[in-house]
Order: C-alpha cells, then sequence, then structure tokens
C-alpha cells in the first residue's frame, strides 16, 4: 500500500504536478497489461548523504524488460540515470521507493497496435516492514517459466494479485508458487530463501524465478560474513524442515517467515537477524566493501 505519493513526477521527459499525471481510458497497458516497471529504495546514508540502492542495476533490468516487451524507451540507461537522481532529489524526503514504469499509450487500441512508449518516474513513502513475521503457503496454482518471471510485466503480476488474495483469504499474509515439477519458484513479490543446519539455499536463476537484485545482495553477503550458501532446487519438504526462512525484495529488504503451511518457525532466526544486520549496514553506506552499490544524490 501506498503510504504517501511526493509531489515528484516525472512523465515524458518533464516534472508534472501530480494532479496532472493521468492516461486515457483508451491506453493500450490499461487493457492488456502491456507496462513494465521496476524500482529501488532509497534513504539517507551514515554520510549524511541521500543514496539510492543498486539504483543503476534496476535501471538496467527495466530497460531488459522494456526490451522484452518491444518497447522502444527514448531514452538510454545514462538518461534514465540522471532522470532517477532528479526524482529522488526533487522528493525532498529522507527515505522512500522510487518506481519506474513504461506503458503503451492510446495512439490505437486492438492487441496488435503498435503505440508509442510513455515513460514516467515516481516516488513515495517507503511500505512499513511487517509487525510480525509472515505468515505463508503454498498458492493454490502453479508457476512456470512461460510467464517471463523475469521481467517485471505488470499483466502477469495479477496471478500475485490473485495468489496473495487467496493467502490473505486463509489467514496467511504471502503465498508461495511452485514450479511445474513441484520444486519451489517464489512468492508473490519476493524471492524466497531457507536456512538449513547453517545453510543459506534458494532457488537458482534457471528456476521461474525473478533474478532479485535484493536477492543477489543477500547472496554476496551471506558468502562475505562465512555463511555456507548455495543455488539450488527446493521442494515443499525443504521449507516444512527448515530452520528459518525469509523472503527478499528491494521494497522491504528481507522479511522473516513465522510460520508455513500452518507450521511455526522461530523468526527471526539467527541467520536472519544476521543478514538484516549485514544489508542495513550497506544500504546505509556502513560497509565500505560495496560503497559502489550506492548513487548519492546531489
Amino acid at each position: 500500500m501506498v503510504e504517501r505519493a511526493h509531489e515528484s513526477l516525472w512523465v515524458d521527459g518533464r516534472f508534472v504536478p501530480t494532479a496532472e499525471a493521468a492516461v486515457g481510458l483508451f491506453t493500450h497497458s490499461l487493457h492488456y497489461g502491456t507496462a513494465v516497471f521496476d524500482g529501488c529504495r532509497f534513504r539517507r546514508a551514515a554520510s549524511g548523504r541521500i543514496v539510492a540502492f543498486r539504483l543503476f542495476e534496476h535501471i538496467g533490468r527495466f530497460v531488459a524488460g522494456a526490451r522484452t516487451m518491444f518497447m522502444a524507451l527514448p531514452y538510454d540507461r545514462d538518461a534514465l540515470g540522471a532522470a532517477c537522481v532528479a526524482t529522488i532529489a526533487r522528493s525532498g524526503v529522507d527515505e522512500g521507493y522510487l518506481r519506474m514504469l513504461a506503458w503503451y499509450g492510446d495512439d490505437a487500441i486492438g492487441i496488435g497496435a503498435h503505440n508509442r512508449a510513455h515513460v514516467a518516474l515516481l516516488s513515495w513513502d517507503p511500505p512499513p516492514a511487517a509487525r510480525e513475521p509472515v505468515r505463508l503457503r503454498v498458492a493454490g496454482f502453479g508457476h512456470d517459466a512461460r510467464w517471463l518471471p523475469g521481467v517485471k510485466l505488470a499483466g502477469q503480476y495479477a496471478r500475485s494479485f490473485l495468489a496473495r488474495g487467496e493467502a490473505e483469504r486463509t489467514g496467511c499474509d504471502d503465498a508461495l508458487f511452485l514450479g511445474p515439477d513441484g520444486t519451489v519458484a517464489e512468492a508473490t513479490g519476493a524471492n524466497v530463501m531457507v536456512v538449513q543446519r547453517g545453510h543459506l539455499r534458494t532457488p537458482p536463476p534457471s528456476a521461474p524465478i525473478l533474478r532479485g537484485i535484493t536477492r543477489d545482495t543477500v547472496l554476496t553477503l551471506a558468502r562475505e560474513h562465512g555463511h555456507p550458501s548455495s543455488e539450488v532446487s527446493l521442494r515443499r519438504d525443504d521449507l516444512l524442515e527448515a530452520d528459518e526462512i525469509l523472503l527478499t525484495n528491494s521494497s522491504l529488504g528481507i522479511t522473516p517467515v513465522g510460520a508455513f503451511e500452518g507450521r511455526t518457525l522461530d523468526a527471526p532466526g539467527p541467520m536472519t537477524r544476521a543478514l538484516v544486520r549485514a544489508y542495513r549496514d550497506v544500504v546505509c553506506g556502513d560497509d565500505p566493501r560495496h560503497l559502489d552499490w550506492l548513487t548519492e544524490i546531489p
């Protein structure tokens, strides 16, 4: 849920008042889900400067997603980077979430329409961290590579919306997708990791998952802090037998899971707590090994 949108909205190369930010009812992406998006967090670092975390990796994935949808974006990565920095600076807040959005306009309607691509950058207050560890269940339907899981394509998130609603109506907070072979894929908007006997494990990139930037960050930090980790296929039973389960995404960082399929876990467990501390250090600029992951906002 968006707590508060900032008065910092960049659309097609210029800043516009929020009240003027509207799309028409004939917008192609509204009818057919042909929008792509990405986003990252920004916050005030230990240095006193506002920094965006792994901004250009998010831009790269956004551009790749647009290419997958045959979108000819009118801006290259450098131009998008400059616009993102300006949007964050204009927000005037110490912490927030930046969203990149590209969509096909209303030049024509119909699945085969060849419309112009539009780009917007907007920011809002970061979502609050969960007060309690997340209760997770297996989604009632599967998940596979035919859904372009490596791309943040708006239309395919209808599946996540349905799975999350299903979970909430059965007393849970989120749902876990299984692939067609029964192996673990991802949650509705996050990658999943498990801790078993001190070893951190997560599904491999070959699984139908979004190759999350926070997922990569946590794997890197785990290895640097001496926690064994691997990317391997996981089954439902692995989660039922896990000592710890955690979810990772750019919006919330690391979220502990307190129950899976009715089985209660001690959450956050010791490795989750250690990774949360390491992650907080790196995103706030307290870890000198990864200052290159931070983009300073003038």
